[in-house]
């Protein structure tokens, strides 16, 4: 194979790549063929040809009458599959079980993906409960939510203020996260050790989240309950605090730094 089809074809998975990510960022109503072409720069025909073909491979699905493409599912069988492996997930599992049995209530694993915390493993209580994320795979801007902040919280002074200036503009969502309110927020998750949010973000949704760190990594995740706020008592809190940050001292140790998918800052998730 020539040089140039070698770089031809690696300009095209390059663009491909793109676009899957911009239909991520999307959300769950998709994005239009117009949109991703502004977004991307690509010109309508390259853009067009490219969408068509990561449908036919199950990576994209059509939605409204053909003029929305949103995520396919082979996406999450993937991810499925990579999430199972040596990682995060695998260690988490068991975990997550306990909490849920011994509380009843919804358990979250949340993970590191450039400027996002993503949600990459579940397990619903006694009652469905609203989340920022939703299900498994569903991401915020670092600073949304207790998850979050429990990862943003305990990253360097530099990296913090790097992450919520590129961030803040995707904000406009929560009216009440100025970053004279986010940096509180992180003022007071570093100086107790977890994040809570008692249902400012989702009214009557309580949250509460503990780092989860990797020697000579860093922060990269964070174990989280997801509770109605009535029953936040200190009590209660207390508590739940004390048994995520067993389950997390448990799994820690068995982390493996070397690992590329902890020791990247920028993809710790579920690739």
């Amino acid at each position: 194979m020539s040089e140039s089809a070698v770089k031809n074809g690696v300009q095209l998975l390059d663009r491909a790549v793109l676009l899957l990510d911009l239909v991520a960022s999307a959300g769950s109503d998709g994005a239009t063929l117009k949109t991703l072409c502004e977004l991307s720069g690509l010109n309508k025909v390259t853009c067009h040809r490219i969408l068509n073909s990561l449908v036919d491979h199950g990576f994209l699905n059509k939605m409204h009458g053909g003029k929305h493409y949103r995520l396919g599912t082979k996406l999450l069988i993937l991810g499925v599959k990579a999430a199972n492996g040596p990682g995060l997930r695998h260690h988490f599992q068991p975990a997550l079980e306990r909490i849920r049995q011994q509380t009843g209530e919804t358990v979250m694993l949340m993970a590191r993906d450039k400027d996002d915390s993503v949600c990459i493993d579940r397990f619903d209580g006694d009652f469905q409960m609203q989340t920022l994320t939703g299900s498994i795979g569903g991401f915020v801007p670092l600073g949304v939510g207790p998850g979050s902040l429990a990862i943003l919280s305990f990253l360097s002074l530099e990296e913090r203020e790097q992450i919520i200036a590129r961030n803040l503009p995707r904000m406009t969502g929560y009216p009440m996260l100025t970053p004279e309110r986010i940096e509180r927020w992180i003022a007071e998750t570093t100086e107790q050790g977890f994040a809570i949010d008692s249902g400012e973000l989702i009214p009557g949704i309580a949250g509460i989240a503990v780092p989860v760190t990797v020697s000579g990594t860093g922060t990269v995740a964070s174990l989280g309950l997801t509770l109605l706020s009535p029953r936040l008592t200190p009590e209660l809190i207390a508590q739940h605090v004390a048994l995520l940050r067993e389950e997390v001292a448990k799994i820690e140790p068995m982390l493996n730094p070397l690992d590329k998918r902890l020791s990247s800052p920028e993809r710790v998730s579920t690739r």
